[in-house]
């Protein structure tokens, strides 16, 4: 792989893209006194990056449409690129080049507290840091990767460009960076959640929401081997998670979550206390007011196919409950509140928009293994694990049995208002027989739960699937294996040296 010598800030770290993203004033570097494990924990606060995907994600996948410009919809450059799959912009909140800058920026945090504890007399008293730190440095790396690199594929990784994966705390301007391969970056990112996943520890952790606990770890674990299609380890990760009864662990949405009002759904999804949130990041983002208010979101055609009824109940299994005013006008699910952050002390009247997201969480793990299962032929098994998940989103508070029968029925009835004909996913491995329509049947559940979160899109690059997005009349279709599935690196990135993705 060619050598790139680039420009640091390209990378990431210092971009100018608002005040919150002031790197100057933040960057760790050796002047930083982290002489005690409760200094190291402190900097590890920084190690999560301060953004999210979702916009652009969930913008690009087939969870939007087009609500035409009117009366509180709004048509932003950022939202408009992503649902064009055009290059970006901008560079503010909620675009690809705010989060790679964000992304890096929390390595580089997690580097300097593993520079420290490198140096330190007794780093055995660091060991819980350790852990955490190595936890956030995959973690950053493996969203770059599945967002600016192909997906990973045995046959191709050791070729397909990656992303510069960063081993050790910047301390010159100019540096020598490759984009390696993502072969590379998943060994890497393997080797980080091996060695951190055998040092954390749960008690040292104040509020352990916030943190990469033994449950975040081996969720991350959970949804790195899926990608990875290491069906035996996604289910050893998950059984750690979903020990016991894994609806006990699910949101409540056709129990408690019923009585709520709109403000109070909002305020659990994202609640330290909610035991499907396994990890929380604070973000910088108006994803909170965008997601149902921007021009390409979720419109009345993709809503009544996903939720059938105005989020009523649906064979899917899931029961939403329009009851506030407003709660079903722009076709939204209340799933995220947002809160200022001020800047400049508690009298200051400018700060940054800011959103609590969760970024591991039950669901997502009891999927991952229910996938697996299946991909191994254990449809038993798999099922079980679903009827887990509807006895927490079917109006009726239990589950129909799933059977196969029951599943092949569903895509065969073609006067269901979400059947699809076209159903194409296909992985770099086999997907035959049954496991065609349960993996369908897994892939639907997934792509209601996760409405609004932006998952989606990459289920739509580990399946490879075709995504049709309709515009004034028009349809715009982003083809299989389309380069444009790989986001381009951000502009300054490349301007200073490192390789662009194919056009």
């Amino acid at each position: 792989m060619k050598n790139n010598k680039i420009y640091i800030l390209a990378v990431g770290l210092l971009f100018s893209l608002s005040a919150c993203n002031d790197y100057l004033d933040k960057l760790p570097d050796n002047r930083t006194t982290l002489d005690s494990p409760g200094a190291v924990s402190e900097l590890l606060v920084s190690a999560y990056p301060n953004a999210i995907y979702h916009q652009f994600t969930e913008s690009m996948s087939d969870m939007v449409g087009d609500k035409v410009k009117g009366p509180y919809v709004y048509d932003v450059p950022e939202n408009r690129d992503a649902y064009f799959w055009d290059d970006h912009t901008t560079e503010d909140q909620d675009t690809p080049t705010y989060y790679w800058a964000n992304c890096y920026e929390a390595i580089a945090h997690a580097n300097q507290a593993l520079d420290a504890i490198s140096k330190a007399e007794n780093p055995e008293d660091y060991s819980a840091q350790k852990g955490e730190a190595l936890m956030c440095r995959a973690y950053s790396h493996f969203m770059l990767v599945n967002l600016f690199a192909k997906h990973y594929d045995p046959a191709t990784a050791s070729t397909d460009m990656g992303i510069p994966f960063i081993e050790k705390p910047e301390t010159v301007v100019f540096a020598d960076y490759e984009r390696g391969t993502v072969a590379d970056v998943y060994e890497k990112v393997e080797k980080d959640i091996v060695e951190g996943m055998a040092l954390i520890s749960d008690d040292a952790y104040a509020v352990s929401a916030y943190h990469f606990t033994s449950d975040a770890a081996h969720a991350f674990a959970s949804r790195f081997y899926l990608y990875k299609g290491d069906w035996d380890k996604v289910i050893e990760h998950a059984d750690y998670v979903l020990r016991g009864d894994p609806a006990l662990m699910l949101r409540d949405w056709n129990g408690t979550y019923q009585s709520m009002s709109r403000s109070e759904i909002m305020a659990k999804m994202v609640s330290s206390t909610e035991k499907a949130n396994l990890l929380l990041c604070s973000s910088n983002t108006v994803w909170a007011r965008g997601y149902f208010i921007w021009r390409f979101s979720l419109d009345t055609e993709i809503k009544d196919k996903l939720f059938p009824g105005s989020f009523g109940t649906d064979p899917f299994g899931f029961s939403y409950r329009p009851t506030d005013a407003g709660y079903d006008s722009n076709h939204h699910i209340p799933k995220f509140d947002e809160y200022f952050k001020k800047a400049g002390g508690v009298n200051a009247n400018i700060g940054y928009p800011m959103m609590m997201c969760p970024i591991f969480v039950a669901e997502e793990v009891l999927f991952n293994r229910a996938e697996a299962y299946a991909m191994k032929d254990n449809f038993s098994l798999a099922f079980q694990d679903l009827e887990s998940f509807h006895t927490k989103r079917h109006s009726s508070g239990s589950s129909p049995d799933i059977t196969i029968d029951y599943i092949n029925d569903i895509y065969t009835d073609t006067d269901l208002p979400y059947y699809e004909e076209n159903y194409d996913a296909e992985a770099f491995y086999p997907i035959v027989g049954d496991q065609v329509n349960v993996l369908r049947f897994i892939l639907d559940l997934r792509k209601r739960e996760f409405v609004h979160e932006g998952l989606r899109w990459f289920d739509i690059r580990r399946f490879n699937m075709e995504v049709v997005h309709k515009y004034e009349g028009t349809e715009m279709v982003l083809a299989k294996n389309d380069p444009r599935r790989v986001i381009q690196l951000p502009t300054q990135a490349i301007a200073n040296g490192l390789t662009p993705n194919p056009r």
